[in-house]
């Protein structure tokens, strides 16, 4: 480490030794710069060839910093150093002298800089390497700034003899030697909540270090856990932390003082991936009966809408000529059609059901079914921007699973009975399609550029105990996968290929595709069953209490051996009822970080929190009937060959872990406007968060929506070719209307 004191004194000294000389304000001359080539901040403009006291020294050769490549070392997050950068000009005859510069930096979230003082001061915000340009007399000269932090954060003010003991613990825990939660082998995105440490068989009293190790980063949090023993990280040193570390592989260790006594209990390798994942999870609360959306970046939970709230200036309609629940729209009715009373199932808290849904790629419209009995009702859908129910399709219709274009102008609805028909979204009236003489098929998805449509076909096969042949569309024992072409113009559907068949992969049931977004890969669920649970369920014979033995997989468009996701399915679960209940994935419609980012119904053990009896016991108490379904998030590599290319899942941020939550569909949020001139722009972090498609730092006080700036667009932003996007080449392309990492 540099000595900063000793370089700010020298710096010091030499400004004072040349001040009288250098200083060239509006109203004062010199013999270094004179006229024009004077800069307004204190610095020089132009080529002027004027040497130090007159032209004895030549014309100025070249400018350098000094200190190059320099460390800035930070201790205490509470107290954060400055260091002093100087600007060195040469001059042909050999001899050089500090003088006035403009500066900048190019990573203002590390630390910033003096424009005209050249001192650099860190944020305490991100850590790491920044690049420090200074300008003078035409010249410009560039050196690197590493601001580093080794801390220890001791909220819960441990004696320093016990600080001591846990920073330098190398021995092995003889009680706790894993964590619950989060698993090793992790990928987590930046920008979202930080995960709950969860372990067990600690003892009360004991006090714990966890260390998090990362290029540049090194901090230590102490803290007090008794059992069962959880720690979160508070959100801002989280942030600091993955800020800092993104794109980085990152160690955490957790080490543990007890009776005297200091070990390293777990040490997990993680990866923090430099990704952006913002935008909404729609899913649905079963406990609830109601859609809810998560906001990741918050970890909070909402609900999508209510299902009982009419629009502007509505009353209570009728369903013919019986109560129809308050709000419009009205269900479509062949005239005189009467509903049965009561015309919709509830939800349990006086709401109308509202189950199976989908979200369109752009984020502005859901698709539902409005539940008239057995979650089964007609096509409903939602204007996310406002949360109004744009319209609802036939009443008699007995939809059960949506599907919807990407930017939410079609959709094909999927009866209970195993058939599809094409739906405007937008008037729910049905659209003549190839579809409509389509038998036994179930799971309809489009992909995210419009252009193809997936399918599960041929669903049947005999259900196990629960007797024959199914002809429910949630209920199958075998079933292929097909992909047909699809035409958004014309909603004309072509080309059907089989992609996965029956058997393949040593499964017999393949179901809910979910296509990735550059849309040449399809991920889906595959195992015995398509259902999670399934069966009476007597108390009485728990042998009734059957549930699918799934796994989640993914298989080329063009057809191929699936791949199973072996790391999302399995890593980190380590009791043996925890394998294979992995259902229903969906995926993010954006690349991020190198990765796709896939959300699946799991009812696996959640850390602490949510845990099945243990040894497993047979049903009813095993793992699916004792635990509730949530949503887990894995990372997938880009690059799909025939290894498996997924990362250890995380539990999804803000979900409540005492209800069952599943159908998790991640979509951009509702895009944020571009004010016109005078009003205040909306923050954002990359360009699909912004209706204008752009988010630019444009006047170096960070990043905004902003209207197209020229030039071409940076990864996040809107594009129509991948010509348009910065980078464009082999790993950089246009995808699906946005600017993304794309796999070679």
């Amino acid at each position: 480490m540099r000595n900063w004191g000793l370089a700010a004194a020298v710096g010091a000294v030499l400004a004072a030794v040349l001040t009288p000389f250098l200083a060239c304000g509006p109203s004062e001359t010199s013999s270094f710069c004179t006229g024009d080539t004077c800069g307004a901040d204190g610095g020089t403009k132009g080529d002027g060839t004027m040497g130090l006291f007159g032209a004895d020294h030549g014309a100025p050769k070249s400018l350098t910093i000094t200190p190059a490549a320099s460390t800035l070392a930070v201790t205490d997050l509470t107290n954060l150093p400055s260091a002093q950068l100087s600007a060195q000009l040469a001059f042909t005859d050999g001899t050089s002298a500090t003088v006035p510069a403009s500066w900048s930096i190019d990573r203002f979230d590390i630390a910033s800089i003096g424009a005209g003082s050249g001192v650099i001061e860190p944020t305490g915000n991100v850590f790491g390497l920044a690049n420090v340009t200074a300008l003078a007399q035409g010249l410009s000269a560039t050196t690197t700034v590493t601001v580093t932090l080794k801390a220890t954060v001791n909220a819960s003010n441990f004696a320093a003899g016990d600080v001591t003991s846990l920073a330098g613990a190398t021995g092995p825990d003889p009680l706790i030697t894993s964590l619950d939660y989060p698993y090793d082998k992790t990928v987590f995105p930046t920008g979202l909540v930080p995960p709950e440490m969860m372990w067990d068989l600690g003892l009360p009293g004991d006090e714990y270090e966890v260390h998090l190790v990362a290029p540049d980063f090194d901090l230590a949090v102490l803290t007090t856990a008794d059992p069962p023993s959880r720690f979160t990280l508070p959100q801002a040193l989280w942030n600091t932390f993955v800020g800092s570390a993104a794109g980085s592989d990152v160690t955490v260790e957790l080490r543990r003082l007890s009776a005297g006594s200091a070990y390293l209990s777990v040490t997990e390798n993680w990866h923090i991936a430099n990704a952006n994942v913002r935008g909404l999870v729609y899913f649905w609360n079963i406990s609830q009966g109601q859609l809810l959306k998560a906001d990741l970046t918050v970890g909070q939970v909402s609900p999508v809408f209510n299902a009982t709230a009419g629009q502007p200036g509505s009353s209570q309609e009728l369903c013919g000529t019986n109560p129809c629940g308050s709000g419009n729209p009205r269900p479509l009715f062949p005239d005189g059609g009467l509903a049965p009373t009561p015309p919709w199932e509830d939800n349990g808290l006086g709401n109308r059901c509202v189950a199976c849904h989908s979200v369109s790629k752009d984020g502005s419209t859901l698709a539902a079914t409005f539940a008239t009995g057995g979650s089964a009702g007609p096509f409903g859908s939602v204007d996310l921007a406002t949360t109004q129910i744009d319209t609802i399709g036939s009443y008699f219709s007995n939809g059960m699973l949506t599907a919807i274009v990407p930017d939410g102008s079609l959709a094909v609805m999927n009866t209970a009975d195993e058939h599809m028909q094409l739906i405007d979204a937008k008037t729910g009236v049905g659209i003549p399609s190839a579809l409509d003489g389509l038998i036994n098929v179930c799971d309809p998805t489009f992909s995210p550029d419009g252009t193809l449509f997936a399918l599960a076909t041929n669903c049947g096969g005999v259900v196990g105990d629960a007797g024959g042949p199914t002809t429910f569309v949630l209920e199958f024992a075998s079933s292929n996968l097909v992909i047909y072409d699809f035409a958004e113009a014309t909603g004309v559907f072509s080309n059907p290929h089989t992609v996965v068949t029956t058997g393949a992969a040593g499964q017999s049931t393949f179901a809910f595709p979910s296509f990735s977004p550059d849309s040449k890969w399809l991920f889906f669920q595959g195992g015995n069953y398509s259902r999670a649970k399934y069966g009476a369920c007597l108390a009485t014979d728990p042998t009734t209490c059957q549930h699918g033995s799934d796994d989640i997989y993914v298989v080329s468009v063009q057809g191929g051996t699936p791949v199973s996701l072996d790391e999302a399915n399995a890593e980190g679960v380590t009791v043996a009822g925890n394998l294979h209940l992995n259902y229903a994935p969906t995926v993010n419609p954006i690349a991020a970080g190198g990765y796709i980012w896939v959300v699946f119904t799991s009812p696996r053990n959640y850390g602490n929190r949510m845990v099945a009896p243990s040894p497993a016991q047979p049903a009813p108490m095993d793992t699916t009937y004792s635990n509730h379904k949530q949503l887990w998030v894995a990372a997938i590599d880009q690059n799909i060959g025939a290894v498996d290319p997924s990362h250890a899942a995380f539990w999804m941020p803000g979900q409540d872990s005492t209800t069952a939550n599943m159908f998790g569909y991640w979509t951009l949020a509702p895009c944020k406007p571009t004010p016109g001139d005078g009003g205040a722009a909306p923050t954002c972090t990359t360009g699909f968060e912004c209706c204008s498609g752009f988010c630019r730092n444009l006047g170096g006080e960070g990043y905004v929506c902003t209207n197209n700036p020229g030039g071409c667009s940076q990864l996040g932003e809107t594009c129509t070719a991948s010509s348009d996007c910065c980078g464009a080449g082999p790993s950089v392309g246009c995808v699906a209307g946005v600017c993304q990492t794309i796999a070679n």
